[in-house]
């Protein structure tokens, strides 16, 4: 899912723990909309000002934050 012109909802959601772990690192509809303003409203400007921004942890599920 496209949420702006550089980003990504797979790279937001990217996680090598939840992976291994096998947890589900998938967003609550509330927790998609928490992320859609976050690129709108800061990655994106960022990225349109700097250049390329590497997300290493954008979203974690609490199941992942427990982990």
């Amino acid at each position: 899912m496209r949420l702006s012109k550089n980003f990504v909802l797979s790279e937001i959601t990217r996680s090598d723990t939840a992976n291994r772990l096998g947890i589900n690192n998938e967003p609550t509809k509330k927790d998609l909309e928490n992320i859609q303003r976050l690129v709108t409203n800061i990655l994106q400007p960022l990225r349109n000002h700097l250049g390329p921004i590497r997300v290493t942890s954008g979203y974690r599920s609490p199941a992942l934050n427990r982990a």
